[in-house]
């Protein structure tokens, strides 16, 4: 794994005791805790959240976006509290994508930002402690030669390797000047990395610009399995969702009406994940009540010939509020993907977010599984009356238990969600993943979890659910699994690789960091090839 040592002087600040208001419930507010007070004033639709671990010391860090200052992120020190550390770049307009990868392939993180007003550039992570701005210091709509300006108005961003050459280019989303709603969107920017921050703007050439809609967000997954970044793309107010399909050939064509993903929503967030664990991804648009056929918020099932079916009233999602930004996690660490839903509703005062436990059934006669959503008890989480849009997940302190942060808007400051463990026996096993020829920060990759119980699936991503990055850093809840059979990677290089626990001592309650070529040995159609398992696995223990 990367490790990047750091100096840094900042303020520190240290964990304390949370309120006793709280303590009987799973999850508890660390914001007071941890004394961070992180609010969006006078935001208009969200601002960008990433728990990315931006120094590679094994520990997710916060940063935060927002209406003016100085972009801040929260350093994790191990656990025990957090450090704020200002970043070079001030915030004109409301900072839409923050996301941190290593774009120039130089061993460390780099920050991406990009405001409403199409504003964008990158700040640079020299490897010592110090951040440098890439762009020049010119007003909104100005940046580096580098990085064509995506122009008003900006929406959310997503990286991957479209190309296969191991670096990641940027997908941008476009909405519309505001209020006007009832016009033509405007056409989404593709921008294919060039290396050390040069960028090349192949909107028109790659087909990715034919749409005008209202989109507010992207994110790269290879839906078809047939070893490219494909780009799904959610839009609102009357625009049909793409499924951007990559030929191979540096073009892409919106193929969603083709696979049943072509729904027209006011789609508010594209939020990936296995909740049915098939080993194939599901995706989940939050809705208004009045978007599309106004009948809620949309749960699209992929079936085995990769097409997709609406399934929301079956799993009890179809929620008919004026939901944002989403997360899937585990919870209560049982196997299965539980659901986070945020509210802001702009006509009521405050909204509520919802934590969705997902219940499996046994048909005793068939020994069939089904899925339902239901509300988890305020033992677990409790009622909190905000106006939310973004939310992130990964696990701060380490302890196994995934938390998630949830960034909302005017006097309601961020929520630090700190999951304090279920009583019910389960354990988990971390894992993140460092690619050799894929791109370092492994955009893309199928992640897999096999064990007793089940085969848990995660793809990773730069950019993905509503203005959000997730902690790089996967959290697998095993149940009452004592170990794990194996862990498989499909990397965006085409390697296929089998891990084998035994060989690379992978127990439940580790946290380990796999990388790319380092098992020697190839999974090809569901065959293992004979080879030998060396013990290349980089774990962190402290």
């Amino acid at each position: 794994m990367r490790r990047v040592w750091v100096h840094l002087s900042v303020l520190a600040v240290v964990l304390t005791s949370g309120t006793s208001a709280l303590e009987a419930q799973i999850f508890s507010n660390g914001s007071d805790a941890y004394d961070i007070a992180q609010y969006n004033w006078n935001g208009h639709f969200g601002a960008a959240l990433t728990l990315a671990d931006w120094d590679n010391d094994g520990w997710p860090d916060m940063t935060f976006g927002g209406t003016n200052g100085v972009i801040r992120t929260w350093r994790n020190l191990g656990g025990s509290g957090f450090e704020m550390v200002p970043l070079p770049w001030v915030i004109e307009e409301e900072t839409k994508s923050l996301l941190w990868a290593d774009f120039d392939n130089d061993g460390d993180d780099d920050l991406f930002v990009l405001e409403v007003s199409g504003r964008c550039g990158f700040v640079e992570n020299d490897g010592n402690g110090g951040f440098d701005l890439t762009t020049d210091s010119g007003g909104a709509g100005q940046g580096p030669s580098q990085l064509p300006q995506a122009e008003t108005y900006a929406g959310g961003a997503s990286f991957g390797d479209m190309d296969g050459d191991g670096d990641l280019d940027l997908h941008i989303c476009r909405y519309v000047e505001l209020p006007n709603f009832t016009e033509d969107g405007l056409r989404n920017v593709l921008l294919r990395n060039e290396g050390n921050f040069s960028f090349t703007n192949v909107s028109e050439e790659s087909g990715m610009d034919v749409h005008m809609r209202l989109s507010f967000q992207s994110a790269w997954w290879d839906y078809n399995e047939d070893g490219l970044q494909d780009v799904l793309v959610i839009n609102d107010k009357g625009g049909a969702n793409s499924v951007f399909k990559n030929q191979g050939d540096g073009t892409f064509i919106d193929v969603a009406a083709d696979i049943g993903a072509d729904i027209v929503i006011d789609a508010m967030t594209l939020t990936l994940g296995d909740f049915n664990q098939d080993g194939r991804q599901d995706l989940y648009h939050t809705n208004t009540w009045f978007g599309g056929d106004g009948l809620g918020s949309k749960l699209l099932v992929q079936q085995e010939n990769g097409h997709f079916t609406e399934e929301s009233a079956e799993h009890n999602l179809d929620l008919d509020l004026f939901c944002w930004g989403a997360a899937w996690m585990d919870v209560d660490n049982d196997t299965d993907l539980d659901l986070f839903v945020t509210e802001h509703n702009g006509l009521e005062p405050y909204g509520l977010n919802f934590l969705w436990e997902n219940q499996v059934m046994v048909d005793t006669a068939t020994g069939e599984t089904s899925h339902s959503f239901e509300p988890f008890g305020e033992d677990v989480y409790g009622l909190d009356y905000l106006n939310s849009h973004v939310v992130a997940s990964g696990d701060l302190d380490r302890n196994g238990w995934v938390d998630f942060v949830v960034h909302n808007v005017g006097n309601h400051k961020a929520r630090i969600w700190m999951n304090g463990g279920f009583d019910n026996g389960h354990s988990s096993i971390t894992i993140g993943l460092h690619g050799i020829v894929s791109n370092p920060d492994a955009a893309g990759a199928k992640l897999t979890v096999h064990s007793s119980s089940a085969s848990q699936a995660r793809i990773i991503h730069v950019g993905e659910n509503y203005l959000s990055q997730e902690s790089e850093y996967e959290v697998f809840g095993l149940g009452t699994d004592t170990s794990i059979d194996s862990v498989t990677v499909v990397w965006p290089s085409g390697l296929v690789e089998l891990f084998d626990p035994a060989v690379h001592e992978l127990a439940p309650g580790g946290f380990y960091v796999l990388e790319e070529g380092s098992s020697l040995c190839t999974v090809t159609h569901q065959t293992q090839d004979v080879c030998d398992f060396p013990s290349e696995v980089s774990s962190h223990e402290g």
